[in-house]
């Protein structure tokens, strides 16, 4: 108990010019919750698999939960540990590259020689990093090579609202504006997959939809945690293969 109390006070006043590590808070709130995960992952890597891929993903992905205003390219390193033909353990670090979202927001003067209202354009950029473990589940296809699967995740999601804009700082003033926000929580995600077994590896595509952060954003931004919607691809390279494996 000493050492957390001790670890939250040189937390608290570590800062990169003025700011936070927007992670930092939230794994020293979350900590109590990931050591769990962790005992749960390290069970996994315990056992016996009688099959390791690695699995580069490349895809694009729309949030369902802005009116698709934002877009990203998806990028995932996954490592899949197959037990049999009908089971996989997945392990998933995921990254999401923004396209920027252009806006208007209105300021005003009390400046009785300038205009009262004027435009305040803006610029968004939306971006996302998980940690996340999952399942394969193989439904269809087993005895060919065009295998059809379920595949759910569940894991924690930061997400990064950078917002800029230009306007007269010096004569307007801006109410309620978007301002840059971080947040981090727990999701899950899920979706299905067809997956091409070829001689040296396996070729999948995947159409996954997932839920927004389980956190509450209590300031009053014209935008909501991102719900996304991923169309992936990606290849499956085995790396170790066991002598015995389970049908």
């Amino acid at each position: 108990m000493k050492r957390l109390t001790l670890l939250r006070c040189t937390l608290q006043k570590i800062k990169v010019a003025g700011n936070y590590y927007p992670f930092i808070p939230f794994l020293y709130c979350s900590m109590k919750k990931i050591i769990p995960l962790l005992a749960i992952l390290q069970l996994f890597v315990c056992c016996s698999f009688a099959q390791t891929y690695f699995e580069p993903i490349i895809g694009y992905q729309v949030d369902l939960n802005n009116h698709q205003k934002f877009r990203q390219i998806n990028s995932v390193l996954q490592l899949g540990l197959k037990q049999n033909r009908h089971f996989e353990f997945l392990f998933q670090l995921q990254k999401s590259w923004p396209n920027k979202v252009s806006g208007n927001d209105s300021s005003f003067t009390l400046n009785t020689t300038l205009p009262l209202y004027a435009n305040a354009p803006k610029t968004i950029k939306a971006s996302s990093m998980a940690v996340t473990t999952g399942v394969r589940i193989s439904l269809l296809g087993l005895k060919t090579s065009n295998i059809f699967s379920f595949v759910v995740y569940t894991g924690l999601n930061y997400q990064h609202f950078a917002v800029k804009r230009e306007y007269d700082k010096n004569n307007y003033i801006l109410l309620n504006a978007d301002k840059t926000l971080n947040t981090a929580g727990f999701f899950v995600s899920g979706g299905v997959e067809y997956l091409r077994l070829l001689k040296n590896g396996r070729l999948f595509f995947q159409l996954i939809a997932a839920t927004p952060p389980a956190r509450k954003n209590n300031y009053p931004s014209s935008f909501v945690f991102m719900a996304p919607l991923s169309f992936n691809a990606g290849y499956s390279l085995p790396i170790k293969k066991n002598k015995h494996e389970k049908k």
